[in-house]
Formats: C-alpha cells, structure tokens, sequence
C-alpha cells in the first residue's frame, strides 16, 4: 500500500484552487512540515487541499463517469472510436484486467485523497486556534475520509483500512473486510455530523465545503449499502424535514449555471472556472458533442433513453437527440456519436464555452452535483418500501414526479401520473431517470439492488461487483494485498 509515498510537499505546494471556488491561490511553497500546521490558516489551507481529489479528473486520473456511468447501462463510451481510450472500454465489457489504468487511477487518486484528510487529523488537533474553527475543520477531514473510503470500497471491495499517516515505512497493510471498512465510514460521518455546520449556518464564501445534511447523506449511502433499512428511512426522513432543503420548481434547471447550489443541493463540488487557469470541470470538455468543441465520451445509452416515460422534461434534460435546437440557438448534430445521442448534463451554451471567453479547455464551469434532496428522497422511499412504509414510499415517489411534471414549460398533466400501487421497479426507475449521467451512481446501485447480473452483458456474479486491485499495488505489497476474485 504505497499512497504515503505521495510526498508531504504536495499539501504544501499544490494549487489551492483545485476544484472549488472557495480555494484560492496563496502560495505555501517555501513552508515546510516542521513550520507549516501552526496557525487557524494552515488548518484551513490543509483540510482545503484534502478536497482536491474530489475533482473528476476525467481521463487522467479517477474518473467516477467511466465506472458509475459508463460501467453501467446509462452510457456508452463513445469518443473517437474503439481504440479512444480503449481502457475505458475493457470496464464497459467487464474484460479489465489487475494492470487497466483507470482502475490504478481510481486507487491511487481515493488513496491521495484518503491520506490529505489523515493528515489533517493528525496535524490539526495540537494547534491552538479558535475551538469552533478547528472542529469544523477536523470534521471536514471525517466527512472527506469517510467519502473516499466509500468510493474505495464500493470499487474494490476489501482494501486496507489506514487512519493516519505511516511514519515508520510499514506501508503494506492489510485489506479489511468490506464490514469493518463501512463501519469504519459510518463512525467518520457520525463524527462529521456531530462538528459540521448546518448549510443555513454556512457562510456564501465556503460554499462547496461539507456541512452536517452533506455528512448526514453520506451516512444514509452506507446504510443503504449495507441494507440498514430502518436507519436509512430514520435518517432520510430527517434530512427531508429538517427545513434545510426543498425541490427547486423545475428539474430541468437543476444542470445548467443557473441551478448551481439550488434549495435541493446537499453538496456539489465547486469548480472554479478561472480563465486560463485549468482549474474547471473537465467533464464540460469531455462530454461535450465531439463536432463542437468537445470529445463526446459518456453518449447516453438507448436503454437509458427507453426508460423515461413519454412526454417525461427530464428527457431532454439527460439527452441531446439529432436535430435539436438547444437553448443558445444551435442545432445539434449526433451523427458522429456512438449512439446517436449527446450527454445534455454537461453541454454549454456558446457563451458558457470557456475557450470561447478567454479560458483554456479544462476550465469547464459545470459544478458536479454528489448528494441532492430528490436522492435523499428516493433512497427513503426505498427504504420504507423494504420496512412495509409503503404510504411513506408511494409520498415520496408521488412528489419527485409532480415536480417533474411541473417542469420544463411542460403543460400537459397527464403525463407522470401519480403512483398508487408502488413497486420497488418503479422506485428504482425514478432514481435512474432523476439522476441519469448526473450522480455517477448507476453501476454501484445495480451492484448494490443486486440486479447488474440482469441488466449488464458480460457482467459475472462473484466477480464483477468489484474491479481488479491494481497489480503494482500487490507486486508492491509483497503479497500482502490479495487480489479479488476472478481476477
């Protein structure tokens, strides 16, 4: 297990303005680890650059598109063919092998991320600063380890469990059962619960850092995992009514600049779009119509497209069709894209093109949205259905699809009827069509409802729930770290 050798400097040098807007660009190169954690400032500069690996480095580094979106049966790879990224392909076939790339990406970068918030554990707690402040801060690092290691577990499945940082040099440790590992996520979240303000409570400049309804979510996602029904529908009815989030009036604004941080957002990443920086949304650029200014990766699927409901606005807030004439005027083309759709989450009006204003090709300005209100919603709803609260779960299901018919300038109620019988099938239909190519959660949520042997070609029961540990991570190990099965 080598994510220590990640040398301290890159906490000391790196960019502070990774990946959202409240990072800015002081420079720290010139501190070192003996004179850095001394002061309130170095806390939050620290647990700052522990959000960092958050960021969706697309396809050059943990790409959670490509195995929540691509993996599953929402996408296709599209790009440029067969042999574009062709790494990418081998997951969508579940042919990867121990030494595929985006699964050493995915490891490392989780583990990077894993060890900037150990660090903040470790060196924060002796600095004398405001106690207010540095509970904050040190529940920020809970919140952001137990976020990675849910990543790491849902990918790889048994990992090592590390709390702090190695000193010593014995880096090869043990891989954890994915139990103690979970639990491992709850007591993180629980503790960030506990030290995390309330989004009312958060001031506009920090915007993008974790509060309590973000660990709250977090927590709710591992019980669900692990199939903790009563918890989940304890703690999903507790964010609902918490007063600190509502359903925005129209779903299909919820993609767009204008429906960034809306009254449903729980947490988003906070990209910051400086021009010329490099710093944005890689996704707006790898997503985009390959005959515009983008690479066209992520193509909706047509079993994605089949499962909207006719007439449904959210639709054409996922998908990009031939012809269509999108907000800024512009007529699409999708004769070069491998299913013959576009991604619509990730598209740009001409004016929002960041190499159209001065900007470089990775300042894309879309936030990622990682846990909103009509997710929460939804896994209650399932929740109450496994707990026989079916009235709660019909409620829940019933007000996502109002406000969908609600939306878009759509004025036809027939459409999106209400639901009186629900069925587990048409809950989870609304989690696919509420969040399709947006939340990056679809491959991990047929592994977790069981159903990705049925619905994924290739896929293998035993095999298949988890992707390879990276083979120089074993070789690396000695043969400490185990390789999963079929593998």
């Amino acid at each position: 297990m080598r994510y220590q050798h990640i040398l301290l400097g890159a906490i000391l040098t790196a960019s502070l303005s990774g990946c959202s807007k409240f990072l800015d660009e002081q420079p720290t190169a010139h501190q070192s680890s003996s004179n850095y954690y001394t002061s309130s400032e170095d806390a939050v500069r620290a647990v700052t650059d522990a959000y960092r690996m958050l960021k969706d480095q697309a396809y050059g580094g943990y790409s959670p598109s490509s195995f929540g979106d691509i993996m599953a049966d929402d996408a296709n790879k599209g790009g440029g063919g067969a042999s574009d990224q062709e790494l990418i392909q081998q997951l969508k076939l579940f042919t990867a092998k121990s030494d595929n790339g985006y699964v050493y990406n995915a490891w490392r970068d989780n583990y990077k991320g894993v060890y900037l918030a150990n660090i903040v554990l470790q060196k924060v707690p002796p600095i004398q600063m405001e106690d207010a402040l540095k509970t904050r801060v040190l529940g920020e690092a809970k919140f952001l380890r137990a976020y990675y290691y849910l990543h790491l577990v849902r990918l790889f499945g048994r990992i090592p469990l590390i709390s702090q940082p190695i000193d010593d040099g014995n880096y090869n440790v043990p891989q954890s059962e994915e139990p103690e590992v979970l639990a491992f996520i709850e007591a993180d979240a629980r503790a960030a619960i506990g030290a995390l303000p309330l989004q009312s409570q958060q001031a506009a400049s920090d915007r993008g850092r974790a509060t309590k309804g973000a660990a709250q979510a977090l927590l709710l996602e591992t019980y669900m995992w692990q199939k903790k029904w009563t918890q989940a529908q304890q703690l999903g009815d507790s964010i609902i009514n918490s007063g600190q989030y509502s359903l925005t009036s129209d779903v299909t604004k919820i993609w767009t600049l204008d429906g960034e941080f809306n009254s449903e957002s729980i947490f988003e990443l906070n990209y910051e779009n400086i021009p010329g920086k490099n710093t944005g949304n890689l996704l707006n650029l790898f997503d985009a119509p390959r005959n515009t200014w983008g690479y066209g990766f992520v193509v909706p699927s047509q079993s994605l497209v089949n499962e909207f409901e006719a007439g449904d606005p959210r639709l054409k807030a996922t998908v990009i069709f031939n012809n269509q004439v999108m907000p800024d005027g512009t007529t699409i083309n999708t004769g070069t894209s491998e299913t013959g759709y576009w991604n619509r989450k990730y598209w740009l009006p001409t004016d929002q093109i960041p190499t159209n204003n001065g900007g470089g090709a990775g300042d894309g300005p879309t936030n990622d949205r990682i846990f909103g209100l009509a997710q929460v919603m939804l896994w209650t709803a399932e929740a109450a259905f496994h707990n026989g609260d079916v009235g709660r779960a019909t409620k829940l299901v019933n007000d996502i699809r109002i406000r969908a018919r609600n939306s878009g300038g759509n004025t036809d109620m027939s459409i999106l009827p209400d639901r009186n019988a629900l069925t587990l099938d048409q809950i989870y239909h609304e989690m696919r069509v509420e969040t399709a190519l947006g939340e990056h959660r679809r491959f991990y949520e047929l592994v977790r409802t069981g159903r990705a042997a049925a619905l994924l070609p290739n896929f293998k029961v035993g095999v298949n729930e988890h992707v390879p540990i990276p083979l120089n991570e074993i070789q690396l190990s000695g043969g400490v770290l185990r390789q999963n099965n079929g593998y």
